[in-house]
């Protein structure tokens, strides 16, 4: 299912992967990852609607793209690009972790090109303390102690000796040492310097959004979710049972079940958009 999936390529140099048609669903991944973390849910959902999945700039297949203020309004203006050249119709956009901020930015930013938004595990107001810690992970990222923060975030998202999951943190690691360092470590420190989304984003809001975490998620927690949820006008939050911050990957049948039903609910028109 992790295997490596063909690519195109926009003008401005974003890989990414098509297929199916109907709704159109925009994937965008976290920090250090790539395309091929949204497999499961291409696959199932690639059978129902058109599916969209891009590699942020830096990571995967696409190219690294030199700025001197790269910060989550720099993805959404690279996004906006990619989706006014590719995609030319309203979609559904779809972010995992700093994919699920880019998400929110973008959709309020440009609420015209979008009918919903689904927020998988997204941090929000985080404390000083969890900054702290993210700040650090970034320093190690930009150090000699590159590989060790990969070594590190591997066994945060799938446990020290989690045998259940060993194929799946062999992936991420994979995807994480490949990644471009400073595609990585730009795309880091735009996370590392958010809170999380900001409260007058969520406010004013009126498109329909899904907020979807693990349970067991110690830095996305199900409470930001709840809290999101309480400032968004048209909101739904889904917790997943025993899954933790890669639950699109662990737990997928919930995922994609949780996806297609908020899909089939905006395109039905049981949800205003």
């Amino acid at each position: 299912m992790w295997k490596t999936q063909p690519r195109s390529k926009s003008s401005n140099n974003i890989a990414y992967y098509r297929e199916g048609s109907g709704a159109s669903l925009l994937f965008i991944h976290g920090v250090g990852l790539q395309l091929e973390s949204w497999s499961a849910q291409l696959k199932y959902l690639k059978h129902h609607f058109d599916v969209i999945a891009i590699d942020l700039p830096g990571h995967g297949e696409s190219d690294h793209q030199t700025s001197s203020n790269i910060n989550i309004d720099f993805y959404t203006r690279m996004i906006k690009s990619f989706a006014d050249e590719i995609i030319q119709k309203k979609f559904i956009i779809i972010g995992h972790s700093l994919g699920a901020l880019i998400a929110i930015d973008y959709a309020i930013k440009y609420k015209n090109d979008c009918n919903g938004i689904v927020a998988l595990n997204c941090v929000f107001q985080r404390s000083d303390g969890a900054m702290k810690a993210l700040k650090k992970r970034l320093n190690n990222i930009a150090s000699v102690n590159h590989d060790k923060e990969i070594d590190a975030t591997t066994k945060r998202w799938f446990g020290v000796n989690n045998s259940e999951y060993g194929e799946l943190a062999d992936y991420c690691h994979r995807w994480l040492s490949n990644c471009n360092l400073d595609g990585y470590r730009a795309a880091y420190e735009a996370f590392a310097n958010q809170k999380g989304v900001p409260n007058e984003l969520l406010i004013n809001n009126t498109l329909p959004i899904l907020f979807v975490t693990g349970r067991l998620d110690r830095n996305s927690t199900p409470c930001m979710s709840q809290q999101m949820n309480k400032l968004s006008k048209n909101g739904i939050v889904i917790l997943v049972e025993d899954a933790g911050h890669l639950a699109q990957m662990t737990h997928f049948i919930e995922v994609n079940n949780a996806i297609k039903s908020m899909v089939l609910k905006i395109d039905n028109g049981e949800i205003d958009k």
